[in-house]
């Protein structure tokens, strides 16, 4: 099969979370597939001091693990490679599928029910289960992975005291945990007891945890001074997930990533001692960095991140081309889907998309509606695949007018899952509820004027501003600058919502369809709009007076009287006004207020175009 005789059904979709695509589509279509983000320091996280993997929602970081383990088993096949997954959901016939694929070990972490522990730090706890991991590790690779000598004997021992539940795949976190006691201990205890109970739901202080803590301690000061074999041993950590529901499980599963963070750089500074190749990889999402920095106490967590990451970005200013590596994402599916990923990618560029796509070259038009992330191709070729033009050869016109509403839809299922990390569903409905069937570009007073007139009492009026800011980051919101025509994304580096008179808001392009906003509906919703601040108007004048031009201008089909100021006409000094102005001249303004004293328009010439 080559290129030219597939139709859009034929190409190789994936899934958009990377373990369902191994899981169900088997591991050479996610390799054969896979996209390296230009000048990525994979190096650096396989051999270097990095440890972090960070992005947002649908940027690649659980694909990245996959692909570094590849990568790993494919120099040395009989390296040990283990995953954590935290609070997954996986059932146990997944796991098993997952392990057929390579002689990869995987298990999960999560809370019982009624282990609330509040108020307590959990890095004790995850160097316990991290430790519990290795020797787990080292039994299933046939005890090859550390020396058997003293100081192995002395941790596996001391980590051996701590009972939990034995399960390898389940890490299951009890609110009370029962350790073996030594001759030493029993000693000291009056009665005679084989083991003592530590209760992490109570204070942390109490005798029993500090005796936890001392043999956590112990445990590291021995695994500093363990041998390395020659075996190859990464651990990989994904999966970090929390979600705002109920406040105390919320927060606690907060700073339990938290301090998983800190506890993996702690791990790979112990392992960079041995000098083998030995380290722990943890994908960690931006959304939930954002929410500890905001609703717990953060411990300067961003440092540790911001030294040891390598964070996934895709968007690249300087090509909007099939050069682009998103575009490539594509292009690379189409190629090996034809049985042939020799071929030029431009060649499969030319054939399967038009010259332009609704008056804008195809690669323009798809990364202006996505978030430069490999799941929104995913997505594309998803929604595509389900529309009636499944079956045809290329990406026209008519393919990506059929597709549009199912991506748009699907792509605001995505933001609400990134939302749930900020607010309840109750808000993150209120939130949607706001803009859907509002306008696509609006200002701050406009939108301020509809919340105090349907959203008084709700999360909007009480917190817009940091709405605003999370709408930004989550791609949902855009920035637009009327006086230069220029836009702000997150994605495309720029960080954070300008929120003033001059900028206005805009709602990104993909999600119109699912917010049921379109042209004709946003006409008729401004069609009665007065100018405001920041709006740019073509004027014609009237009359000019020794300090003032009159002008009138058309706006929204309506003609409004204004002034221009001597000193706003943007041309420096001005000696003659009568010399420089004239009659019926014509100019690009920009409105500045509504002059209630002259009851007309003040406007400048002198704008800054940004």
């Amino acid at each position: 099969m080559d290129c030219s005789n597939i139709t859009i059904k034929d190409i190789y979709v994936g899934r958009p979370d990377a373990k369902d695509e191994i899981h169900f589509d088997g591991l050479g279509g996610f390799v054969n597939s896979y996209v390296v983000p230009d000048f990525y320091d994979i190096d650096g996280l396989l051999n270097g001091n990095n440890c972090f993997i960070t992005g947002y929602k649908g940027t690649g970081k659980t694909a990245l693990l996959f692909y570094l383990e590849y990568l790993v088993k494919k120099q040395k096949p009989y390296a040990c490679t283990s995953f954590i997954f935290f609070k997954d959901g996986f059932t146990e016939t997944q796991k098993q599928k997952l392990e057929g694929y390579s002689k990869r070990i995987s298990s999960f972490v999560a809370f019982e029910e009624s282990a609330i522990i509040d108020n307590l730090d959990f890095e004790h706890i995850w160097r316990w289960l991290f430790f519990k991991r290795i020797i787990s590790d080292n039994e299933d690779y046939s005890n090859n992975l550390f020396v058997d000598n003293d100081n192995w004997k002395k941790f596996k021992s001391i980590v051996d005291r701590i009972k939990a539940p034995t399960d390898k795949t389940k890490n299951i976190i009890p609110p009370k945990i029962k350790i073996g006691a030594s001759i030493k201990d029993l000693s000291s205890m009056g009665e005679f007891s084989p083991e003592f109970e530590v209760d992490f739901t109570q204070n942390k202080n109490n005798r029993n945890y500090a005796k936890f803590i001392q043999l956590i301690d112990k445990a590291e000061e021995l695994l500093c001074n363990v041998t390395r074999t020659e075996t190859p041993y990464y651990i990989f950590v994904d999966e970090l997930e929390a979600y705002y529901g109920d406040e105390i499980v919320f927060k606690r599963d907060l700073r339990f990533i938290r301090d998983l963070i800190f506890t993996v750089k702690r791990m790979n500074e112990i392992f960079i001692q041995a000098r083998r190749e030995t380290k722990v990889i943890c994908s960690a999402r931006t959304e939930i960095i954002n929410a500890i920095s905001r609703f717990v106490v953060s411990k300067e967590m961003n440092k540790v991140i911001n030294g040891f990451d390598v964070p996934i970005i895709w968007n690249y200013g300087t090509t909007s081309s099939f050069q682009h590596p998103i575009i490539e994402v594509l292009l690379k599916r189409i190629a090996i889907s034809s049985g042939n990923d020799e071929i030029e990618y431009k060649t499969i560029y030319n054939k399967w998309f038009p010259e332009k796509i609704h008056d804008i070259e195809p690669a323009a038009y798809i990364l202006n509606n996505s978030w430069s992330k490999p799941r929104d191709i995913v997505r594309l070729i998803s929604s595509a695949q389900s529309s009636i033009k499944k079956n045809d050869t290329s990406f026209n016109n008519s393919v990506f007018d059929a597709l549009r509403k199912k991506y748009s839809e699907d792509s605001l299922i995505e933001i609400r899952e990134e939302l749930r990390a900020l607010y309840t569903t109750e808000e993150i409905e209120t939130i949607i509820s706001c803009f859907t069937g509002f306008k696509t570009v609006f200002s701050y007073n406009k939108l301020n004027e509809r919340i105090r007139k349907y959203f008084s009492e709700t999360v909007l009026n009480k917190k817009l501003n940091q709405i605003l800011q999370d709408l930004y980051r989550l791609g949902f919101l855009g920035n637009y600058l009327p006086a230069s025509q220029s836009y702000r994304w997150q994605h495309k580096g720029d960080n954070t919502i300008i929120i003033s008179d001059e900028w206005r808001m805009m709602i990104h392009y993909a999600l119109h369809g699912a917010l049921s906003l379109n042209a004709r509906q946003n006409y008729v919703l401004t069609k009665y709009d007065e100018p405001e601040k920041g709006d740019m108007v073509n004027v014609k004048v009237v009359k000019v007076l020794p300090k003032l031009v009159l002008v009138e201008f058309l706006f929204k089909n309506k003609t409004y009287d204004g002034f221009i100021h001597i000193s706003k006409l943007g041309m420096g000094y001005v000696k003659n006004i009568f010399r420089s102005v004239n009659i019926d001249d014509e100019y690009r303004a920009q409105v500045v207020r509504y002059n209630e004293k002259h009851s007309n328009w003040e406007l400048r010439l002198d704008f800054e175009e940004e």
